[in-house]
């Protein structure tokens, strides 16, 4: 492996590393109130029809924003939350996709599908390169010749 593909392939593998970190990471709520409000906003209104639980001003969504404050002020954790308002509520109103079965290739495909992307481009990119480091051939020369002398 040349060096120049090394650093290339070093830069690629930095970018998509940064790219996961920033998708991934969202750091924790810096309060109880924080983390409520995110809860709230994973969660769709049972009654509405496109909003989240966050969002909503009916009644049942502001008894769920109560109760999730409620459980976040007492410390219990988020899957314990997501568990109760499934149990309640049903599967439906939770709107994280859960990483498992065929729901995982939404998030894995686009993953592979990147990798084998930058991967093609860089066969293609090799190809034109070693397509562009040919040799004039003596016919080459003759032909080039052959014009110059009967341009004049």
């Amino acid at each position: 492996m040349t060096r120049h593909l090394a650093s290339w392939l070093a830069v690629v593998a930095l970018g998509l590393s940064m790219l996961v970190f920033a998708a991934v990471d969202e750091g924790p709520p810096l309060s109880n109130a924080d983390r409520a409000y995110s809860l709230a906003q994973d969660f769709a209104c049972p009654v509405c029809q496109g909003q989240s639980v966050a969002e909503s001003d009916v009644v049942v969504a502001r008894n769920i924003r109560r109760e999730i404050r409620v459980w976040v002020d007492e410390g219990r954790s988020d899957a314990f939350i997501r568990d109760q308002l499934v149990d309640t509520f049903g599967e439906d109103v939770d709107y994280t996709p859960s990483a498992e079965g065929v729901t995982a290739l939404v998030w894995i495909l686009p993953v592979v599908g990147g990798a084998v992307a930058v991967t093609g481009l860089g066969l293609v990119f090799r190809r034109w390169k070693r397509d562009a480091d040919l040799e004039a051939t003596d016919e080459d020369h003759a032909l080039v010749e052959q014009a110059m002398a009967d341009r004049g």
